[in-house]
């Protein structure tokens, strides 16, 4: 089957996204508001977003508890939560510290059964979650692949977490305490464990297309490099939201820059709480591979102003490919 080759490009600015919000129909991602969790605290949007999918909870006083450290029960409830797992029919992994009427017996079960927690005498379910185990119990947990030339001093070639560390490093869900430390013995708060989580969720909606997103950003900064603008980085929050307006694109069979699902690409990332200051989308469907959309992009004056806009700092890449043809959608974002 012979595909039309579209292009569309689209520029929204802060000022015209403000009068829009004013019309969209679409509902804002609910917001948990909690005591101890003022407007600009750091985490406020991971904490809200993992407590809106139940992910997480706040305490019956109205707290949060952002920088209580998290046990290894806790840990192991988030985990469980944040990948939905089946429960249900779980052998008893048989810890002697474990009573099956301990609230998070199912899901230490269920994910020792999994192999993300090791089997042995004690689980130390009370015990802190250290940086080294939260290391890997989230590349064990979601599958995480990858490795880092960047290394710590205080986690050597012989620790045991030491692939752990380089496998989340390598795919942006930390990048440590200090250039040249990680403090793998150090205890996880309850804030940083959802900022992990979070990160990690992102990461996982689109790791799939990741070799062709990075194909595609090499191309555009090599494009803008020719005429010596900064790069742009890749980031994995407009990158998921551009994944899930490439997916909606192909599942409701439309080419345009506003979704009938979403809006346009200003209220798609205010819904999923990517912060922002403006907004530039490219759209493109039937080129078959990066060369050739980054190519038809660069052809198109609309689409290599956005590519080439010395203002924008970093980019999200969505495709999705299938027997109605090939979506691709750029978001580039100044912060």
């Amino acid at each position: 089957m012979k595909f039309i080759r579209k292009l569309t490009a689209f520029v929204m600015v802060l000022t015209v996204l403000l009068s829009m919000s004013t019309t969209s129909t679409l509902a804002s991602t609910k917001t948990t508001q909690f005591k101890d969790i003022p407007s600009n605290y750091w985490a406020k949007k991971e904490i809200n977003e993992l407590v809106s999918k139940k992910i997480i909870s706040g305490f019956s006083d109205g707290t949060f508890k952002p920088n209580k450290n998290m046990t290894r029960a806790e840990t192991a409830v988030m985990i469980g939560k944040a990948l939905n797992i089946s429960i249900e029919n779980r052998p008893n992994p048989n810890f002697t510290d474990v009573s099956t009427s301990n609230s998070a017996y199912p899901y230490i079960a269920a994910l020792t059964e999994e192999g993300v927690f090791a089997k042995a005498t004690k689980f130390n379910p009370n015990a802190f979650l250290t940086r080294s185990q939260m290391a890997k119990i989230l590349v064990e947990a979601f599958n995480l692949k990858g490795t880092s030339s960047k290394t710590f001093k205080d986690v050597p070639k012989n620790h045991w977490a030491y692939s752990s560390v380089q496998t989340l490093v390598s795919v942006g869900i930390t990048s440590g305490t200090t250039s040249t430390t990680f403090s793998p013995n150090g205890y996880v708060t309850r804030a940083q464990m959802a900022a992990f989580v979070k990160r990690t969720l992102d990461y996982q909606a689109v790791s799939e297309i990741l070799p062709i997103a990075n194909e595609v950003l090499k191309l555009v900064n090599a494009e803008r490099a020719k005429v010596k603008v900064p790069p742009l980085k890749l980031n994995m929050e407009v990158a998921k939201v551009a994944q899930i307006k490439a997916q909606d694109m192909y599942d409701n069979d439309y080419f345009d820059h506003r979704s009938p699902t979403y809006g346009y690409a200003s209220e798609m990332l205010k819904y999923f709480g990517v912060d922002f200051d403006n907004v530039a989308e490219n759209a493109a469907t039937g080129q078959l591979s990066a060369q050739e959309v980054v190519t038809d992009w660069m052809n198109s004056p609309g689409h290599r102003s956005n590519i080439l806009d010395l203002y924008g700092t970093e980019i999200g890449i969505g495709v999705v490919q299938g027997e109605k043809g090939t979506f691709w959608v750029q978001m580039f974002i100044h912060k």
